[in-house]
């Protein structure tokens, strides 16, 4: 199963690039927007943050909120989630606790980054499953405006 949880912040592609993933495996496939949930999270807080400026804390809300969904399908139906962050990201503290950490099985946790990009391809060596965009494409968690990785994490 592959639930993709949009916010304002996710683009298009990356949701046309998730069903298509879904579709190549032959998985179901949901789509679950947070944006009503990060808003009311927002203004919960509004009042204890008032002053400051809007930092990663607002970012991180968002992949608190997709750990606490997931969370709550593999509770319902007894899925195993699996934990999405690899070894360079875990390393250098570029994943969010309770957020993209969220999950019962780190499969790809002692993988560096530039590894699961070898490993993508070597997949599609075999078979065309995974969208070539996703490859090619400069990596980004989208939680905030025209985010990209390389911004933050070398």
């Amino acid at each position: 199963m592959g639930i993709f949880m949009p916010t304002r912040h996710s683009s298009k592609e990356s949701q046309d690039y998730a069903r298509k993933l879904a579709e190549n495996l032959g998985i179901k496939f949901a789509v679950i927007p947070i944006d009503q949930t990060y808003n009311m999270y927002l203004a919960v807080l509004e009042p204890h943050f008032a002053g400051t400026a809007r930092n990663i804390t607002e970012e991180n809300l968002q992949a608190r909120i997709r750990g606490n969904i997931i969370m709550a399908f593999s509770n319902k139906f007894g899925w195993m989630v699996l934990t999405t962050g690899n070894k360079s990201e875990m390393s250098t503290g570029y994943a969010t606790l309770y957020g993209d950490m969220a999950g019962g099985l780190a499969v790809i946790k002692d993988v560096p980054k530039v590894l699961v990009y070898k490993l993508s391809r070597y997949r599609n060596s075999i078979s065309k499953d995974i969208p070539e965009e996703v490859i090619s494409r400069a990596p980004t968690a989208e939680l905030r405006p025209n985010q990209k990785d390389s911004d933050t994490l070398p």
